[in-house]
């Protein structure tokens, strides 16, 4: 085992992928947590291990001072309910717990802002001491990243340092796994041709990765700090508009009432009628998942760039990865 003095889990995905390299570029000496055997970049230690399996994180842990808990499942399914608790929850105390054993000074545990939940109106974005609105708690994302965010304030508040972090809706270059930048992608293909009300706060992965190394560094146990962009609470039309604006191609989207699409769009799936978007993510969707961010940039000097810089890297990365607009 080498003597790395931070470890990553997670660190496969989109931030994880992003967050590495930063933390090499600071001369961190940096161990992943990997499920499955797969590429790393120079200088980085990668020790077998899943945060669903208590006993494989106690090797992970020795000597390190700081975890950055990025371990998660993206996905809006209520059939995926099941893994994104393990993950999300159990995960979550697993991390803790063996953090807690290894000695650990830190623990940021990376959650999300669907974790603070939907705004009553667009004009009034949460915060990240807003109550939680319990009917979010219906749709399994929230829920479970909600609830794994709980697992952490409960850890901080018996005294284990323990900061959590809340990324916005991320967006950027990057995204191998076409995970967030799926719905732009579809927007660009032209496969997307539907908006309805409702919309999340954006941002771009580059300053996601680093406001979590802020957080690391002066972040305050206990507290949650929303990492998102001034300006980058978009309405879905607001934000195919902006796609279309920086990459040339505009789509003419159709607005359709929840009322009515979620009910047609389940009807359309039962038939095995194939749609750019499932009916489990649609229902969420025409909510306003609104948040502040204002925490992060005035104590921890965070300063992300403009929404629209996000969505320019975004075109750019997906044309780089073979998109043609038709």
């Amino acid at each position: 085992m080498g003597d790395a003095d931070v470890l990553v889990t997670g660190a496969s995905g989109f931030i994880g992928l992003i967050l590495v390299p930063r933390l090499l570029e600071d001369g961190r000496k940096v161990r992943v947590l990997q499920r499955r055997p797969g590429p790393v970049p120079d200088g980085v230690e990668a020790v077998a291990g899943d945060v669903t399996n208590r006993e494989s994180l106690t090797p992970a842990m020795n000597g390190v001072s700081t975890v950055i808990n990025l371990a998660g499942i993206v996905s809006h399914l209520e059939a995926d309910r099941p893994r994104m608790e393990a993950v999300s929850v159990t995960g979550a105390e697993n991390v803790l717990a063996a953090a807690r054993e290894a000695g650990v000074k830190r623990v940021v545990h990376v959650s999300s802002v669907a974790s603070v939940g939907m705004a009553d109106s667009p004009d009034r974005p949460l915060d990240e001491d807003s109550p939680f609105p319990e009917q979010a708690r219906r749709f399994p994302y929230a829920a479970t990243k909600r609830a794994g965010e709980e697992v952490a304030m409960r850890a901080a508040a018996s005294g284990q340092d323990v900061v959590v972090a809340c990324p916005a809706f991320t967006i950027g270059a990057g995204d191998v796994n076409r995970i967030s930048t799926f719905v732009a992608e579809q927007y660009l293909r032209g496969a997307l041709r539907f908006s309805t009300p409702g919309g999340l706060h954006y941002v771009d992965v580059r300053d996601v990765a680093a406001g979590l190394l802020l957080i690391e560094r002066s972040g305050v146990s206990g507290r949650r700090y929303i990492l998102g962009t001034p300006g980058g609470n978009l309405s879905h039309r607001a934000f195919f508009d902006l796609l279309g604006e920086v990459s040339g191609k505009r789509r003419l989207t159709v607005p359709i009432p929840p009322a009515v699409l979620v009910p047609s769009a389940r009807a359309l799936r039962a038939l095995h009628i194939p749609l750019p978007v499932h009916p489990d993510e649609l229902d969420s969707s025409h909510y306003y998942w609104y948040t502040k961010t204002d925490r992060a940039m005035s104590e921890l000097g965070y300063r992300p760039r403009p929404v629209r810089e996000a969505a320019e890297a975004t075109v750019s990365y997906l044309r780089a990865r073979g998109l043609r607009a038709r």
